[in-house]
């Protein structure tokens, strides 16, 4: 038997907190009251949908089990934030409002790793101007072999020759415990002896394209940003330029008890491949000339930053995943969140092994077609980020790369 709950009911309290300047207002944003619709069947915790679950399924629990959670999760992180409080979900307003989500308002990368290795402040500090500067998921001064950019080394151009930008953000417990032990110092965290997130830790990756009149807005979470300029070899001109961006892939990864290697999951916006039959934001089925082989990295091919990529899905949807897309959207329809989809959770059936320490990662391919373009075969969310490792590759990051941003204060505010 289903259970429904009104918008009263979805009120609850957060277990995050925190504080920026009202939200800027996202122009394209619907909403939905999600009353009397069916979240939950009377066997499983049933949590307001503006909170993110924190009792994750049983490690043995099937793909249908982790899908549902993992729709839990994006629907959480994707409320409306309360004014003034980062991180904590106004209940009520309903999903679809106008103005910053939940996840937009976790501190990124920039915000975590100073220059000259300053002390980041305070969580609840005022939000600024959202900019994007990274065309790839590292910064590309990074050395090769700590790099984790986008394509191994590459660009991701969408159909409207524009690049893909990339952000990572954490949520207050992941900043909090990196501002306490004070890793946001190269220095001090490439000698720390061990680096463990408490329960709780939680990142986002987000991939954004510009959108333009040829795309439809109201099909995408949306924000103004400041977005980087490049020339035409994709080197940054240190100027940027204001634009709408569209959120096209997101990856959740959350420290929840009992899963040392953290869970894992991976959404895309639903036109990144194909639109109504036609070009997607990264294929183009008609495409012609150079170029054209699908899934190529330009810093294979060399493929000019100029020259749209064609990126095409590898690995099939699981069933289970496309069955648990058509219950959600359905959920949030009317929302942006509608026009997202799952593409696969990722989870430890054996956390607990110290003879296994990855857990086997189950399954054991997932790739984001934004964020693993060229890797698609071979990606596992979970055995790239088990070679994490703090700048110098002294100690393990506990599956985390954020530490790969860090400055040291010699460095006298290098970017």
């Amino acid at each position: 038997m289903w259970k429904s709950l009104s918008v009263a009911t979805l009120c609850g309290v957060s277990l995050l907190a925190c504080s920026p300047q009202h939200p800027e207002p996202s122009p394209h944003a619907k909403s939905t009251e999600l009353t009397d619709q069916p979240i939950s069947n009377e066997n499983e915790l049933v949590l307001p949908l503006c909170d993110i679950p924190l009792a994750p399924p049983a490690p043995q629990a099937d793909t249908a089990a982790f899908a549902s959670y993992a729709w839990k999760q994006f629907i959480a992180l994707n409320w409306p934030v309360k004014a003034h409080e980062r991180g904590v979900p106004d209940c009520k307003k309903p999903l679809g409002s106008p103005g910053y989500t939940v996840w937009q308002s976790y501190k990124t990368t920039d915000e975590l790793f100073l220059p000259d290795a300053a002390d980041p402040g305070p969580w609840n500090s005022p939000m600024g101007a959202k900019l994007l500067h990274y065309a790839a998921k590292a910064n590309a001064s990074l050395p090769v072999q700590e790099s984790i950019a986008q394509a191994v080394g590459g660009w991701l151009i969408d159909q409207n020759s524009n690049p893909t930008y990339y952000a990572i953000s954490v949520n207050e417990t992941s900043y909090g415990y990196v501002r306490t032990n004070q890793y946001y110092n190269k220095d001090v965290v490439s000698n720390a002896s061990s680096v463990r997130f408490p329960t709780g830790s939680l990142e986002v990756k987000a991939a954004w394209k510009i959108l333009t009149d040829s795309d439809d807005a109201s099909r995408y979470i949306s924000m103004t940003a400041e977005v980087e300029n490049f020339d035409n070899q994709g080197n940054p001109t240190g100027s940027t330029r204001e634009a709408t961006v569209g959120l096209v892939g997101f990856h959740i990864v959350a420290q929840a008890a009992g899963y040392p290697q953290w869970l894992w999951a991976t959404f895309e916006q639903q036109d990144n491949l194909d639109k109504n039959g036609g070009a997607g934001s990264y294929h183009n089925p008609n495409c012609s000339g150079s170029y054209c082989e699908p899934n190529i990295s330009p810093k294979t091919s060399g493929q000019p930053f100029t020259t749209p990529n064609q990126i095409t899905r590898v690995t099939p949807l699981d069933k289970s995943v496309v069955m648990a897309n058509t219950t959600w959207q359905a959920l949030v329809k009317n929302t942006p969140l509608q026009y997202y989809q799952l593409i696969s959770p990722q989870w430890p059936t054996d956390p607990n092994d110290p003879g296994n320490p990855q857990g086997s990662p189950t399954p054991g391919v997932v790739a984001n077609t934004t964020m693993e373009s060229y890797i698609q075969p071979i990606s596992s969310c979970m055995d790239c980020h088990s070679t994490a490792r703090v700048p110098g590759d002294s100690v393990k990051s506990n599956y985390s790369f954020i530490f790969l941003f860090a400055q040291s204060a010699s460095q006298g505010g290098a970017q």
